[in-house]
């Protein structure tokens, strides 16, 4: 494991779990689709390819995250631009995805136009994730369904991998703080950062398929010029933050 301490511009992509395995029609009012299942990979130790990158790439106001085939490396869709970042950069540096890339597991999204709200004081990352289940609540938005979300302010700490790659039968999706199986990763911990973040929220019927049964935020990170990219573990906002909900 390769730990490294930066400071800079940092955007995070926070994802949502599912529990279906493959979804490949748009559901719901933001059009969500999902590829792969969280659960099954762990148990069954297959990271086969489930959707082809380009297959997903090019539709504009189009969101998602997801892990390279293999477990070798993340994958992170903003607004219709494929970014990967290998797992064989010290760095995790993104590159633009290539004709042959897969995800064992992608999810996205389609959002047109964000409602902004103040975020009011410091939050850790659990506050935070209770406050934006709340404001969602209060426009219809939480219960069953899952929903995208996004933040643009100051981040206090992000701690964030790249995966490698699997070996043996048995390789997770996670960081330093999941059980790993057999995946290996490269860890950051970035800390007084701004940037903007992208998540989702899996709703109580959708958890445990791309992300950590219990669990119902996946978060990935990049910069503002996403030249760097990975899963994040941990984080906390600071106050004067934005949290942005999607407008049907």
């Amino acid at each position: 494991m390769n730990v490294m301490r930066t400071r800079g511009w940092l955007t995070i992509a926070i994802g949502f779990t599912m529990a279906s395995a493959t979804i490949a029609a748009g559901v719901g009012p933001f059009g969500i689709e999902v590829f792969g299942n969280f659960k099954r990979m762990t148990h069954s130790g297959d990271t086969s390819g489930k959707v082809k990158l380009p297959d997903i790439s090019g539709r504009s106001a189009t969101y998602g995250i997801g892990a390279l085939a293999g477990l070798r490396g993340e994958v992170l869709l903003w607004d219709g631009r494929i970014m990967v970042s290998r797992g064989h950069d010290l760095e995790g540096r993104v590159e633009p995805g290539i004709a042959t890339d897969e995800a064992a597991l992608m999810v996205i999204a389609s959002v047109a136009r964000w409602e902004e709200l103040d975020i009011p004081t410091d939050m850790t990352q659990a506050q935070f994730e209770a406050f934006a289940i709340r404001e969602a609540e209060g426009r219809g938005l939480a219960g069953s369904a899952p929903f995208p979300f996004a933040i643009k302010g100051e981040f206090s700490r992000v701690l964030w991998h790249v995966v490698t790659g699997t070996a043996g039968s048995t390789g997770v999706h996670g960081g330093s703080s999941h059980a790993q199986g057999h995946a290996q990763n490269r860890v950051f911990d970035q800390r007084d950062i701004a940037g903007l973040a992208l998540g989702f929220y899996s709703g109580s019927d959708l958890e445990g398929v791309i992300s950590h049964p219990g669990e119902r935020f996946h978060i990935h990170a990049a910069d503002p010029t996403f030249t760097r990219s990975g899963h994040v573990d941990e984080y906390a906002v600071r106050k004067g933050g934005k949290l942005l909900l999607p407008l049907r």
